[in-house]
């Protein structure tokens, strides 16, 4: 059987990162025929290794194992002038003065390649696996940014949003950070989690397995040193909040 990874959410956490891609490599040796990866976006955002994340990606797309869309956090460093002087546009933008921080702090550490990288993502996903169809987004459909898909609604909710995308067979969505496998007459949902700060109980970093011709879909826990990532933003300066979001999950 083949398979599609797909991860989401990864934030700048590249020890996450690597301890998920380090677990595909592991499920290669086992037997698992894992052909690509699909990165749901908000490649970069909250912790303090957005040049480290990028760098990984950037080996992985020249080796055509990885396709990458923009979420969120992406979209704002994407929205800054490639020929402004600095990061002062973020103040502007609608967050909390602790996110502000952390994306002034990314957009800096991204340097002008990093940024033109982030700008160089497309916003969605269009691929064939297998026989089927796919279309990815980080939000939802309809709003690829600011769009949120639900976790663990009745199957008409998800209905509704399968509906626009009903010529294709399965939809991945980020946004909710929760996995999501949900079927539907139209078509099948999937958010593979979050990588970067999971919300789930044990707070895990998480990412899916789908089989390219059944699109069955499994989820995949990983456990990574969140005391790595709570020192780098001791050193680095950054706020308190974002070690609890690290440790809890939630902004």
């Amino acid at each position: 059987m083949v398979y599609v990874a797909v991860l989401a959410n990864v934030n700048g956490n590249l020890p996450a990162l690597a301890k998920a891609l380090e677990k595909i490599e592991t499920l290669k040796e086992e037997g698992y025929e894992i052909e690509k990866y699909y990165i749901l976006g908000n490649v970069v955002g909250l912790f303090p290794y957005p040049r480290e994340v990028l760098d990984t990606l950037d080996d992985l797309i020249r080796n055509n194992k990885v396709s990458v869309i923009r979420g969120e956090f992406d979209q704002v460093i994407a929205e800054s002038d490639p020929h402004g002087e600095g990061p002062d546009y973020i103040d502007r933008v609608n967050y909390p003065e602790y996110i502000k921080r952390a994306l002034r702090y990314t957009w800096e550490k991204l340097g002008h390649d990093g940024r033109e990288f982030i700008r160089d993502l497309p916003v969605y996903l269009v691929d064939r696996v297998g026989k089927n169809d796919i279309f990815g987004v980080y939000g939802s459909p309809l709003n690829p940014f600011g769009g949120i898909v639900l976790p663990e609604q009745p199957t008409s909710y998800y209905e509704t949003i399968m509906r626009p995308m009903k010529d294709y067979e399965i939809l991945f969505v980020a946004s909710p950070k929760y996995p999501v496998n949900a079927m539907t007459r139209y078509g099948r949902v999937v958010c593979p989690g979050s990588i970067g700060f999971p919300p789930g109980k044990e707070h895990r970093a998480t990412f899916a397995l789908v089989d390219v011709n059944t699109l069955h879909t499994k989820f995949i826990e990983v456990d990574y040193d969140k005391k790595l990532i709570e020192d780098r933003i001791h050193r680095e300066g950054l706020p308190e909040e974002l070690i609890r979001i690290l440790y809890h999950g939630k902004i």
